[in-house]
């Protein structure tokens, strides 16, 4: 009897996680209303610039493919704060922007590791630990220290989840 019990609780938790829904994420928020929000959250000396579209000609193959973006950088130089939010209009473009700012990432730590290490030492383990996450079609990179790289992803997943 109490192996059939135990079945059965096993099977009805089964079931309740496999009914259970992801989690749903908004597609209509502006990248720059995120990152404004995000920020707010990590405020530094001088404040944040916006990238303009240069950078994202640049360093990102295809500037088509997101739909709306928002390129943030610290603006004294000897902190290397940047986020960056993209969005993307189905899964595909995701996939590939999930990609296309993985290799930004991997690109800055090769051409810019020396670099900061000569002028800011302390700033590289920020682009060593650099992460990109995905909140449904948002695509989001960020290059600050541990605890700041989490409150951003958290602060953006908290304005996206619906």
């Amino acid at each position: 009897m109490k192996c059939y019990l135990l079945s059965l609780l096993l099977t009805l938790s089964l079931l309740l996680c496999a009914c259970t829904k992801a989690a749903a994420y908004a597609d209509n928020v502006p990248c720059a209303e995120l990152a404004d929000t995000a920020t707010d959250q990590i405020p530094v000396n001088f404040g944040y610039e916006t990238y303009g579209g240069e950078h994202l000609r640049y360093y990102f193959e295809d500037t088509e493919l997101p739909d709306d973006t928002c390129l943030r950088y610290s603006v004294l130089s000897e902190d290397i704060n940047e986020l960056g939010i993209f969005h993307a209009p189905d899964e595909t473009v995701r996939a590939e922007l999930v990609r296309l700012t993985e290799d930004y990432l991997d690109r800055l730590l090769e051409e810019q590791s020396a670099f900061i290490a000569g002028y800011a030492p302390k700033e590289l383990t920020k682009l060593e630990h650099a992460e990109v996450r995905t909140f449904g079609n948002y695509v989001v990179y960020a290059i600050l220290d541990d605890n700041d790289r989490e409150l951003v992803f958290e602060t953006v997943e908290k304005e996206l989840k619906e």
